[in-house]
């Protein structure tokens, strides 16, 4: 159901019946409220007292245009919410499912919120189009024919003329939105390789690539819109030309007798309303566009056709198994296996062999990969337990993350199964603070959970890779465990895990033979622990945006000027349009009328002029800003470097740099710029009140408070802090759904994906709820402030007539406020979301800072020495510290092997010398200069860092390589990959180096990806490098040739070392032993 009016289409038939029905009872209030300001009007002109049933009529009126408003936009926000809630759950399941689009992170964490705006302005502007200018044009038509005549001829131009500029401007409005997506998805590619940007010492040349790409955007956003908001001056034009047309020859034929003066006045106040429904569309045609391709985007995500995952049911077993890859050698061919029934079967061979692809056959994973399957793979009947090479959270709690995965399991069960893998104590922490080896140890908890809730298979990938000792055995004993209760196939390169096996399986060019079996091994639990950054907790407030304002503040006060003389010209329009109609009635002079005559078609003319100046003008300032505020978020965010897990966490760095951003970049203009024009506007309107009419002086300002003041009020008290709560739990929304996609492999291969969804449908419901009371606040300040402009208007008729002022000023006053609410609107919508715009600025202030100075003293050249002297660190400065009086010295040619159990603070001495985090006692010193002294920047440049699980880009084998080393040639990209022993699969695949790696290194094996990564640092020019488990995920043999490999090249660097594997160590090496853990966290 796609297509322009895709989401019209899709809205339910009592959804459209609504909004008929409001928009018909609008158009009969307008009727009603035109009716009594034009019968009174001539009323008082004639010296009649018929005036006093004009305004109980016009009151009437106004009271039904009032709940129509309201309705209007209850209906359409709720259509909005539930529409944007529904897709997004289909595109989750979709994510989750086989053949996963690479863009359904943005589609359904961000692009939705498109569809959603659109439903709740264009939506009920699109009906009100087709209903509201029938209604009016009937009643002009039988007060005015002639009238009547004039708008039935240009009414029709609007479309036509907007239809027109639509098409000339499709190519460039693709264009725009392409330069968005790429922005987009290199800001979530980025966000999900930030740690690795940060080790590499590559933030500058990001930031550099975001600027051109940001700009890039704007230049083709503005050069868009100056076409496409020529739709709107077109409009405008149109209209104002017809009124201008409507007015005079009402002037004229007045002055000539052969029309009465109600009529003429309620074909002038109703001739800009049949306008006004179609400049409502023409005004939202940005956030329609962008909605209905959300939309589109959606439809063709959801009716695209799903490969089928070919698994059936019974014994585990895996039957002539073949498993390719586009344009490579199979990585499974003809498999055939059948692990012991409740037994352990061990799958071993070397990286890249296979043994995480025959795991994930089991699990069902490989259609969603991308590969190619034949053959036939078997399921025992209650599904499986899967633990993949690199689990992922999705939940806000460990305790949580396990009842996702064991929802039929108790509380205290599910915390004595964090108790077996030594994270009982942090139960109630968020996930994204773990270390990788606490994630594992989190997985494996899951599987048990899996297993205790009836998963009859359990599939392991190196379920105890990166794991000290003590928990490495904690986890063997849980595996052991399992024995007798589920079929359990793991892949791992650990030896005691070996030993636990029943069977195994060798991959690498023997076939599938079962061997001998083999003992496990009993030891005691360590204890859990974690080095993260906690979210301060801040007062929402706009503290601080003055500065992020400075760079772009003259072109937003030119916005205010713009705006400000925009309203000044419409509502100086309507006035000098009610004075000609109302003075040619008294029959003067024509000459008397020129001016008049002249005012009306200036103030048209230069109101649409000033009102498409404004718009470019208020545009171009926001992208400004916006791309300025992530150069400066992106900076933020690359300083907390290897130190705060959760703000280097993916989902989150999507939800900050994309969503928060645009949040931001949307509100800005709507909060701090109506408020300048509502004042200007709504104290001119009283001051000429008070000059022409002074005894109505009272009452207009008695509506325009009720406008401009009560009915802000009544959004703010209404709101209830909804927009400010809709704008935290949509950035929730986003950042959650970011993680179940990142997770999907967690989620599918375990078969809770549904439970998972649940999660965001339960925010999204939030949001529809939200969203209603957000509108009924809308609603309701609408109501008031048309009710303001009719008690101003149909009041200070009543104050004119009582005070026998002259009709044509009377005309004046009673006309002028109804030419108020759209900058009343405004400042309503402008109080609303203020409460928004500083929740979102408060969740990015304390990742924003400034820029680190350059530092005392610069480091030129290549480093020769580093020297910690007595170092301590803590994370706040009121907590306790991560480790004490750290003593060591770095030399090129000399390792330095950092030992301790988890939670020792490992992590932190690496973000030390990585400069992230400043000792809180000793020195850290490079080349004799303090690491303080010289900055975070110059601290980068000497510093290379590998950290564990570290991101492969979804781009190709050569521009991953080239980020360790910009402008290598390709023999050393070559020499790197002959290195790690990667050349011979570069040079097998006919792209060679130019070889795509998939999202996050999906086309490569576990094994495959760690040894890029390791090319990617070998590659670097620093000469302190940071090695965190380099060798993690890597068979035996791999591991000793990698490490060899890497005692050679870097031979005449200085390096940092932590592993767990034995074997990676040497006697030479010089070795910081770091105690117990004093704290669980940071």
């Amino acid at each position: 159901m796609s297509g322009r009016n895709g989401p019209l289409a899709a809205a339910s038939r009592g959804t459209v019946a609504l909004l008929v029905l409001a928009s018909a009872v609008r158009a009969v209030g307008t009727v009603l409220l035109a009716e009594g300001v034009a019968r009174g009007v001539a009323a008082v002109a004639a010296g009649t007292g018929d005036w006093r049933l004009a305004v109980l009529a016009g009151g009437l009126g106004a009271l039904l245009r009032a709940a129509a408003v309201w309705a209007g936009t209850a209906v359409g926000a709720a259509t909005g919410a539930e529409l944007a809630g529904g897709l997004r759950l289909r595109i989750g399941a979709r994510a989750l499912g086989p053949g996963a689009p690479d863009d359904a992170v943005l589609l359904g964490a961000h692009r939705l919120d498109d569809l959603q705006r659109y439903c709740t302005t264009v939506l009920p502007a699109l009906v009100d189009a087709a209903v509201v200018p029938l209604v009016l044009g009937t009643r002009i038509l039988l007060a005015d024919a002639v009238s009547g005549v004039i708008l039935a001829c240009t009414l029709p131009l609007v479309p036509v003329f907007m239809a027109l500029v639509g098409l000339h401007t499709q190519d460039r409005v693709e264009a725009a939105t392409a330069a968005l997506e790429r922005l987009a998805a290199h800001l979530l590619e980025l966000a999900r390789g930030l740690p690795v940007l940060v080790g590499l010492g590559r933030i500058d040349e990001q930031a550099a690539v975001l600027r051109r790409l940001a700009d890039e955007h704007r230049r083709r956003t503005m050069a868009t819109l100056r076409v496409a908001f020529l739709s709107s001056l077109v409009l405008e034009l149109v209209a104002t030309i017809s009124v201008a047309v409507v007015a005079v020859v009402i002037g004229i034929r007045l002055l000539s007798g052969d029309l009465p003066l109600w009529a003429g006045l309620l074909a002038l106040v109703l001739a800009p309303e049949c306008f006004s429904a179609l400049r409502d569309v023409g005004a939202a045609f940005h956030a329609g566009d962008a909605g209905l391709a959300a939309y589109d985007r959606a439809r063709a995500l959801l009716d695209a056709p799903a490969a089928e995952v070919p698994v059936r049911t019974g014994d585990a077993a895996l039957d002539g198994l073949i498993v390719r890859h586009p344009d490579r050698e199979p990585a499974i061919a003809g498999l055939d296996l059948r692990p012991v029934p409740l037994g352990i079967t061990a799958v071993v061979g070397p990286s890249g062999s296979g043994k995480s692809t025959v795991l994930a056959a089991f699990a069902g994973l490989l259609v969603r990969r991308g590969a190619v399957v034949t053959g036939t793979v078997t399921v025992p009947p209650g599904g499986a337990a899967y633990l993949p090479q690199h689990p992922t959270a999705t939940a806000d709690t460990l305790l949580a993350e396990l009842r996702l995965y064991g929802p039929l399991l108790t509380d205290a069960r599910l915390r004595g199964l964090l108790g077996l893998v030594g994270l009982e104590a942090v139960a109630g922490e968020d996930p994204g603070r773990l270390s990788p080896g606490e994630l594992r140890r989190l997985g494996v908890a899951r599987v048990a959970a899996r297993v205790e809730s009836g998963a009859d298979l359990v599939l392991l990938d190196e379920p105890t890779a990166s794991l000290d000792p003590a928990h490495r055995t904690a986890v063997e004993q849980l595996i052991a465990g399992l024995r007798g209760r589920a079929t359990v196939v793991l892949a791992t390169h650990e030896s005691s895990t070996l030993r636990l096996a029943d069977a195994v399986v060798r991959l690498g060019g023997a076939s599938a033979t079962p061997t001998a079996e083999a003992e496990a091994t009993d030891a005691a639990v360590g204890t859990p622990a974690t080095a993260a950054v906690p979210d301060p907790v801040r007062r929402a407030g706009l503290g601080g945006i003055g500065a992020l304002l400075r760079p772009v503040r003259g072109r937003l006060l030119g916005s205010v000027a713009l705006g400000t003389a925009t309203a000044a010209a419409a509502a100086a329009l309507t006035a000098v349009s009610g004075w000609l109609i109302v003075r040619a009635a008294e029959h003067p002079p024509i000459l008397l009328l020129g001016v008049a005559i002249v005012g009306v078609r200036f103030f048209g003319l230069a109101r649409a002029a000033l009102r498409y100046a404004e718009r470019l003008t208020t545009h171009d300032a926001v992208l400004r800003m916006a791309a300025l505020l992530r150069d400066r978020l992106w900076r933020g965010l690359a300083a907390h470097g290897a130190r705060s897990r959760k703000l280097l966490n993916g989902a989150t760095a999507l939800e900050l740099l994309v969503v928060t951003v645009d949040q931001v970049r949307d509100l800005v203009p709507r909060v701090l710029l109506p408020p300048a024009v509502a004042v200007v506007v709504a104290v001119a309107a009283c001051t000429t009140t008070a000059l022409l009419v002074p005894a109505a002086a009272a009452v207009v300002v008695a509506g325009t408070l009720i406008a401009f003041v009560a009915a802000p009020a009544a959004a703010l008290l209404l709101d209830g802090r909804a927009e400010s709560r809709a704008v935290t739990v949509r950035a929730a929304l986003a950042r959650r759904f970011a993680a179940i996609v990142a997770a999907a492999d967690d989620l599918a291969g375990n078969g809770v994906g549904g439970a998972a969804l649940a999660v965001v449908e339960d925010l999204d419901e939030r949001l529809v709820r939200l969203d209603r009371r957000g509108a009924m606040a809308r609603g309701v300040a609408g109501a008031l402030v048309v009710l303001g402009s009719a008690v101003a208007a149909l009041g200070a008729l009543a104050a004119g007539a009582g005070a026998s002022a002259p009709a044509p000023l009377v005309g004046v006053v009673v006309l002028l406020p109804l030419a108020l609410p759209e900058a009343a609107l405004a400042l309503v919508d402008a109080a609303r979301r203020a409460p928004a715009l500083a929740a979102a600025w408060t969740r990015l202030r304390p990742v924003l800072r400034r820029p680190a100075p350059a530092g005392v003293v610069d480091l030129d050249g290549p480093l020769q020495v580093a020297v910690l002297d007595g170092v301590a660190a803590r994370w706040t400065e009121e907590g306790p510290a991560v480790f004490h009086h750290v003593d060591a010295t770095l030399l090129p040619g000399r390792w330095l092997r950092i030992e301790g159990p988890s939670g020792s603070g490992k992590s932190t001495l690496l973000s030390v010398l990585l400069g992230s985090l400043s000792p809180s006692a000793g020195r850290y010193l490079l080349d004799g200069v303090d690491a303080a002294d010289a900055g975070p920047a110059a601290v980068a440049r000497q510093v290379a860092w590998l950290p564990q699980d570290a991101h492969v880009f979804d781009s190709s084998v050569r521009r991953n390589l080239l980020l360790g080393a910009p402008g290598a040639p390709d023999a050393a990209l070559w020499d790197v990959l002959d290195r790690v022993g990667l050349a011979a699969l570069v040079r097998s695949h006919p792209l060679g180096l130019d070889m795509r790696v998939g999202a996050g290194g999906r086309a490569l094996s576990g094994g495959q990806r760690a040894r890029l990564a390791l090319a990617r640092t070998l590659l670097s020019p620093a000469r302190l490098v940071l090695l965190d488990e380099p060798t993690a995920h890597l068979d035996a043999e791999t591991a000793a040739a990698v490490m060899g490999e890497l005692r050679r090249q870097l031979a005449d660097r200085a390096v940092v070392l932590v592993s767990h594997r034995r074997d990676d160590a040497e006697v030479g090496d010089d070795v910081v032993t770091l105690g117990a853990p004093s704290v669980l966290r940071s």
